[in-house]
Formats: structure tokens, sequence, C-alpha cells
């Protein structure tokens, strides 16, 4: 799944935010199915939001965050800094069921954590969704755009 583009929403008074269909109608039967009550399987979209260090809450399906969580080595001897990165990000990230309409209710503590208000940006960024403040959003694209060619060759010679 590839997530592009970018849509301004806003957070509604109940805290609930639509996630645009155009992200949804890409989840396959795969992603986030369940069985109803006959044992028939049905299409339940399920999220994990991740508030990150930039200012952004991070939306991934349930099984990409799965995915991507299945990819780190479990030990019984981490070290500190290892322990200390995967409380925070397991203990930050909330599982999320959304609603008939495609609505998830983003937890406050996430959006006051990232000092987002109720005017937002779902921006697609490969594997996941970022959730950003609407304005911040327009102006983070028109400063990237300038930086690209920088940012490309940096993350080339990181490679």
């Amino acid at each position: 799944m590839l997530f592009t583009g970018s849509t301004e929403l806003n957070i509604d008074a109940k805290g609930r935010l639509s996630v645009p269909s155009r992200y949804r109608s890409q989840l396959t039967e795969n992603d986030n199915t369940d069985a109803d009550q006959k044992g028939q399987p049905k299409q339940k979209q399920v999220w994990i939001t991740l508030p990150w260090t930039d200012g952004s809450i991070r939306l991934y399906t349930e099984q990409m965050f799965t995915e991507l969580a299945s990819q780190w080595t479990d030990s019984l001897t981490l070290n500190e800094d290892q322990a200390k990165l995967r409380r925070i990000i397991f203990g930050s990230a909330e599982r999320i069921e959304a609603d008939s309409a495609g609505r998830i209710r983003v937890p406050q503590e996430h959006l006051d954590q990232a000092e987002i208000g109720s005017a937002v940006a779902v921006v697609g960024a490969g594997s996941w969704l970022e959730i950003r403040d609407q304005q911040q959003w327009r102006d983070e694209r028109r400063r990237l755009a300038g930086e690209l060619p920088g940012l490309i060759e940096r993350t080339r010679s990181s490679e």
C-alpha cells in the first residue's frame, strides 16, 4: 500500500477525523479484517496513531504497524536506549477502530502533544499517513520544495 497526496480536513466537535476515502479505498480485504456474527469476513478499518517528534501524528494501518513492529528483534538483553525506544513507541501508540463512516477519534493527548488544532492536513507518507496542522503543512510544503535537491542528496549519501 502506498499513501500519496494530501487532503485538508477538520476534526469535528466530537474529536472525529474522517480518514479520506482516497486512502480508505486502498485497504485490501486482507487489511484489518474481522468476522461478523455469522463468521463471514467483513471490512473493519483499524488504525494505529502515534505522535511523532516533528509535530505530526503518524497513522498506520494495523497491518502495517504490526509488520513494521515485527522487524524489530526481541531480546531479553536490550540495551537501555533500545528499551526506552520500544517503551515510548509502543506505550504511545493507540489502536483506533474506524466507525462505519470511516471516522476515527484521534486521541486528544496526541493532538495536544503535536499541537494540532481542528484544521488538519492528512498527508500520504508512503507506508503511513500523517496528521498535521493544516497551516504548518502549507508552510512546510513550500519550504520543503526548495530543500528537495539537498534532501535527495543527503538521503542518497546515507544509504
